[in-house]
Parts: C-alpha cells; sequence; structure tokens
C-alpha cells in the first residue's frame, strides 16, 4: 500500500501566519490587551483556546477567552478566507495532483477546528484533493500529542509507518516523532529550520519543489 502523507495547513499549504497574526492583532486591541510581538507569534499552529488563555493570561473555559476565540473566527472569515486561493503557496496544487496520481493517501491534520479547516480549505478549492480532513477536537488530544495523526493514518487505512508527515511548526514535528512516522519540515512557515530539526524532523525542505523532490524519496 502507498506511503501517506499528512500534511500540516496554516503555513504548509496556505501562507495564513500573517493573516492570523493581524487578526490576533485586533482581537487583542479590541480588548485592551498588549502582547509582545514573540508571545503572539508563538501562538501560531495552537488550537485558538490555547492561544488565547495565553494571551488574554486566562483559563481557556473563561467567558473572555471564549469570547475572543468567537470574535477571532469571525474575523478570520472576513479578512483572510476571502484571499485563501491567492494564499496557497506556489507548487502545492501541482505537488497534490502529483501525489494523488501515484495513489499517496492524503489528509489534512490541523490545530484548527473542523469548521475553520473546512471553511479555508473550501475556499482555496483544495478540500477535493484531501481523503480526509483531521482537526483538533477530533481525537482527546491535538498536536503535539500523536492522537490527531494516528486517527489520520486509521482514516487512510495505514500503519503509522506508512505515515509521512508535513509541517512547518515544531508541534506538527513533535506529533510525528511520537506517533512513529517520519516528519518532514518546511523551512517557508513558522519554524525556523534549527527549531525544526530539535523538534525531530528527519529533513527540512525550504521549498514546495524541494518538498515535492523529498517525497519522491519515500516509497510510493
Amino acid at each position: 500500500m502507498s506511503t501517506a502523507v499528512l500534511f500540516d495547513m496554516d503555513g504548509t499549504l496556505i501562507d495564513t501566519p500573517a493573516g492570523i497574526l493581524r487578526v490576533h492583532r485586533e482581537v487583542l486591541a479590541e480588548v485592551g490587551v498588549e502582547q509582545p510581538d514573540e508571545v503572539v507569534n508563538a501562538t501560531i499552529g495552537r488550537p485558538l483556546g490555547a492561544s488565547y488563555a495565553l494571551l488574554l493570561e486566562q483559563p481557556e473555559d473563561s467567558a473572555d477567552v471564549q469570547r475572543a476565540i468567537e470574535r477571532f473566527r469571525a474575523l478570520f472569515t472576513d479578512v483572510v478566507v476571502p484571499n485563501a486561493v491567492e494564499l496557497i503557496f506556489p507548487g502545492i496544487p501541482g505537488l497534490l495532483a502529483e501525489l494523488r496520481a501515484q495513489g499517496r493517501g492524503l489528509a489534512v491534520v490541523t490545530s484548527k477546528g473542523q469548521r475553520g479547516a473546512e471553511e479555508l480549505l473550501v475556499a482555496a478549492g483544495l478540500i477535493d484533493e484531501f481523503d480526509a480532513v483531521i482537526c483538533h477536537g477530533m481525537a482527546e488530544r491535538g498536536k503535539p500529542h500523536p492522537d490527531l495523526a494516528l486517527l489520520a493514518a486509521e482514516r487512510l487505512d495505514r500503519q503509522a509507518s506508512e505515515c509521512v508527515v508535513v509541517g512547518d511548526a515544531i508541534d506538527d514535528m513533535r506529533m510525528a516523532v511520537s506517533a512513529g512516522m517520519p516528519a518532514f519540515g518546511v523551512g517557508y512557515g513558522v519554524a525556523t529550520s534549527d527549531e525544526l530539526r530539535a523538534a525531530g524532523a528527519q529533513v527540512v525542505l525550504e521549498s514546495v519543489a524541494e518538498l515535492a523532490d523529498a517525497l519522491k524519496t519515500v516509497s510510493p
């Protein structure tokens, strides 16, 4: 059976981190909270609940955090989603088509909730390229735990050893390692190449073209 590829979404398939940061900044400004750039940047790739618990310095189940999450979602839909097609990293559609032609199982594994993930993938015109979209909340634990990756493998009818994880964040690499899957980091997203390697990346690719070449080395 062909090796499956599990892709992170934000910063790996679609260049949304700048838009996410813009929306975080707007939400924080509306509630009168200031946070250093490094603190806001560190939330990229995390679930919204964990992000706003950190940014607002309140429990994740607090009313203020829940309001911030809903405001983020509304602004993201208004500001980022309409530009989704333009935000796809160059070369990604061709890479996905090539992998599908090889018979690879393809999944998105993201820290976004299902509503937000599917909304973005539909707007980008990518959702039909994937056999499964695995989102935060679908398993007991999110990234960096192995649960989401293992659920993706199950949905694709693969063993963990028959999957490779592709992502741009430290938690993507840690998830892959904990799930017993090879971890391919992409250096064009959020984390640096050194951070990705330290988190367990077997290789770090600096472009989609390099990623395509690296995936050719994985048994189809």
